[in-house]
């Protein structure tokens, strides 16, 4: 603000460019693609291997729901997915 002043904005001016950087910033996140990994493999590979929903939840502490959840799509959480998946792989 100061930097702002000394280039003779008033406070008016000032913040109306701090609210069009926030404005660029905000539209470029809202208008960026993200790319989502698969968990399309996650439930096919754990039927494959005869492992229960609630073996996998107790090895990584949560609710058979949250597992169940993840494997629809319905939750994302890709720390977990991943592990989820190298477990699945190791097992």
């Amino acid at each position: 603000m100061v930097r702002q002043t000394a280039d003779g904005r008033t406070k008016k001016e000032i913040i109306r460019l701090l609210k069009r950087a926030v404005a660029r910033e905000m539209f470029r996140c809202l208008s960026s693609t993200v790319t989502v990994p698969g968990i399309a493999d996650l439930r096919p590979m754990r039927q494959a291997k005869n492992i229960t929903l609630t073996a996998v939840a107790n090895h990584f502490g949560v609710w058979p729901a949250t597992i169940s959840t993840l494997e629809r799509g319905i939750r994302r959480d890709d720390d977990l997915a991943n592990a989820y998946r190298d477990w699945l792989t190791a097992a």
